[in-house]
């Protein structure tokens, strides 16, 4: 019985064990997160008192909105943050003294420049953009209550930018200093997950392991893994000094990974065209692929990535060889028109292992396991915003700030102002959000809920409390209600509000004030603010309606106008980095049908697969001398290419078809001739490889182009006409 007890007892402590390391693991930083949010923000409220602003509040509102769950995310807000504030005061200061007696050019011009800031918050991205929403709604903050008594200017801009200095302080301590998480150890954990997804799903594929909507939704996992990627990195640089100096490679490892995954990409969709039919170059390039497989590495990418590198460059070798092999088998056994297929495959596969050589070693190279690994060329993430969306958004924000600020007028309501204040807070914080109408209801609901827990609490608690220490004891289980709801990302939203408005409602002060008839109104002035600002947004040309989804839509296909077009050098990265973040835009908003997901994900594929052929195919022309009939032709090929994706239609179709095809032609006799040396003809093998790509994937049976009827046509003087 003792031992059978002693069992029982050592497996219930290793089950509890267990249970407590996995709970440590997932909820544990949650927990921790919200109990700093709430520590600072009691600092920030004792601070004020003893240093005796005038609304603590506002300190305990900036904790709120800066606290970040990495250190380093809250050293960067919190420096633009103070940058926009400062630029706020200043916006402020010019109104007030232009157009303190004038009540309505003053809401004309505050109108004006809330929308200004509003479309630069929308074209900017991470925290250039909130630096934008803070100068907006700053200036409303501090320009109403001192159009009012413009005497008092002074001191109502020096209280609040000292109380907005402190809640940054009081944030920037309690993170620094209390179970801080440094920054680089998420983005090394990013990194270390982003390797290994795509090295697994390299893994899969060649050993046949994955299906096609495996293979699809580990595609779109990295596409944000790359986008949450290059968020961190640009706001790790403030962190430390070993962040700083592993920049360029950051950059650089995030820029050959997507190049390698938009190459791996258009080499299982060749695959997948060639094996459709089972024909002999088909099952000839699957054996070679697959056999490939347990060459890889299977092991903890963390820990083999310099090994990987080596056995990629290993299978360089090996592949050349097996393809000499599986190429004198086709000959023999007759199936000459087949060779350039085969070719063009083996060519696409050994560029996927040389860049994905160049991948691993970049890898080991961050990890500091290779340090011979040299760096070469700067690189940067191109970010895809729209202008006309943008000003768009800012003509919103300033019909709202408009339409509330008639409402005051007309209405001679004595919490007015609050009204048009928190219509410009929400008009500027929510502008940029993937889905405004979905970001303001979370937001009211937060609200609501901090409305009516504040005026219990405020005026049924506070009163029977005796001293500040007392008054963080009773707000500490509410401040943390709120907290552990911000915690949880998909509820960040309702969380926020209601710290915010439980926060504003409450309105902790030294002496406190008890008047219910102004904390309703100032309440229900806020709601309406919110209210109308969230009306707008959500009638108003919203973002993501029709027109806004068919806008960003041409935007994708645009990015083949930009591999087309655009300065060859740096392309490759512009273009990729550009064409993930307009589908990480897309993927961000509302959520959408099976069927235009699908069309979407199948636009955004055929998009990366002829912009990088394209690219490729400038690049062999750059690289090298073509005879000036190739280029000539290669030039109105591209053109042609150009023309579809700007405006898709059958007729372009065909003759973006007919010009590839008898570009390719043509590239194919001149590769033949003697008069060009083995330089020449090596240049024009790879153009060649690259026309080739952009036919096959033209006349892809499942790709987007798949219904438009195989009319014939002909080409004359550069007209297109049907036969």
């Amino acid at each position: 019985m003792n031992a059978t007890a002693a069992d029982t007892a050592k497996r219930w402590f290793a089950s509890s064990r267990q249970e407590l390391v996995g709970w440590v693991r997932s909820d544990a930083p949650g927990l921790l997160f919200s109990l700093k949010i709430c520590l600072a923000a009691l600092l920030a409220m004792v601070l004020s008192m003893l240093l005796e602003f005038d609304q603590p509040r506002t300190a305990m509102i900036t904790v709120f909105v800066v606290m970040q769950p990495e250190t380093g995310m809250v050293l960067a807000k919190s420096l633009y943050r103070v940058a926009a504030t400062v630029v706020g005061t200043l916006a402020a200061l010019v109104l007030v003294g232009l157009f303190a007696q004038q009540r309505e050019l003053f809401l004309l011009g505050l109108a004006f420049w809330i929308g200004a800031c509003t479309a630069g918050a929308a074209f900017h991205r991470n925290f250039r953009s909130y630096g934008f929403v803070l100068a907006g709604y700053t200036a409303a903050i501090i320009g109403l209550p001192s159009a009012l008594q413009p005497a008092a200017f002074f001191s109502i801009a020096v209280g609040r930018v000292s109380e907005v200095c402190l809640g940054i302080v009081c944030a920037g301590v309690v993170s620094d200093l209390l179970f801080p998480r440094p920054l680089a150890n998420a983005i090394y954990g990013n990194v270390a997950s982003l390797y290994a997804t795509f090295i697994s799903l390299v893994r899969a594929s060649l050993s046949g392991a994955a299906n096609a909507a495996e293979v699809e939704k580990m595609h779109l996992a990295m596409v944000g893994k790359a986008i949450t990627l290059e968020s961190l990195r640009s706001a790790a640089v403030l962190e430390d000094a070993e962040l700083r100096a592993r920049n360029y490679r950051l950059r650089k490892l995030n820029s050959e990974f997507m190049a390698a995954a938009t190459t791996f990409h258009s080499f299982q969709q060749l695959m997948k065209r060639l094996t459709r039919d089972d024909n002999p170059v088909g099952r000839a390039l699957a054996d070679i692929y697959r056999s490939l497989g347990g060459l890889v590495g299977a092991e903890a990418p963390e820990s083999v990535a310099a090994r990987t590198a080596r056995r990629v460059a290993a299978l360089r070798v090996l592949l050349s060889r097996r393809a000499r092999e599986a190429e004198r088998q086709l000959v023999a056994a007759g199936n000459p028109d087949s060779l350039q297929d085969f070719r063009t495959a083996v060519h696409l596969l050994i560029r996927l292992l040389r860049e994905l050589h160049g991948y691993t070693r970049s890898y080991a190279a961050l990890t500091g396991e290779d340090k011979a690994a040299a760096e070469q060329e700067a690189v940067r993430f191109d970010l895809r915003t729209d202008p006309v969306v943008a000003l768009i958004s800012g003509g919103r924000a300033f019909l709202a700030i408009l339409v509330t600020a008639v409402f005051w007028i007309a209405s001679g309501w004595t919490e007015g102002v609050s009204a048009v204040i928190n219509a410009g807070i929400v008009s500027a914080l929510f502008a940029a959000a993937p889905d405004p109408p979905a970001a303001v209801h979370r937001m009211i609901t937060g609200f609501t809920g901090g409305l009516v827990v504040a005026t219990i609490f405020k005026f049924l608690v506070v009163p029977s409390l005796d001293g500040v220490a007392l008054l963080c004891l009773a707000m500490l289980p509410l401040l943390l209600a709120g907290s552990l709801v911000v915690a949880r990302p998909r509820l960040v939203g309702i969380g926020t509000g209601f710290l915010i408005f439980f926060t504003y409602i409450t309105a902790p002060t030294n002496p406190m004030s008890f008047n219910a008839i102004e904390a309703v109104n100032d309440g229900a002035a806020t709601l309406i603010g919110i209210a109308v600002a969230g009306v707008v947004f959500a009638t108003l040309v919203p973002a993501h309606g029709d027109w806004g989804k068919r806008r960003l839509m041409r935007q994708l296909r645009r990015q083949v106008q930009v591999a087309c077009f655009q300065p060859v050098a740096g392309l490759r990265n512009r273009f990729e980095s550009g064409t993930r973040d307009l589908l990480h835009r897309q993927l961000a908003g509302p959520p959408r049908s099976d069927a235009q997901e699908r069309l979407l994900l199948a636009w955004f594929f055929s998009v990366l697969e002829i912009g990088h052929a394209v690219i490729q195919l400038r690049q062999s022309l750059d690289d090298n001398e073509a005879p000036a009939d190739v280029e000539t032709s290669v030039q109105g090929a591209v053109n042609a290419l150009a023309d579809l994706y700007r405006r898709p239609a059958s007729p372009l179709w065909h003759l973006a078809l007919a010009r590839v095809g008898s570009c390719l032609d043509l590239v194919t006799v001149a590769g033949t001739s003697l008069h060009h040396d083995d330089h020449t003809k090596a240049s024009l093998a790879r153009i060649r490889t690259s026309l080739y790509l952009i036919r096959s994937a033209l006349l892809d049976e499942e790709g987007v182009f798949a219904g438009v009827p195989a009319a014939p046509v002909a080409i004359a003087g550069g007209a297109l006409h049907d036969a």
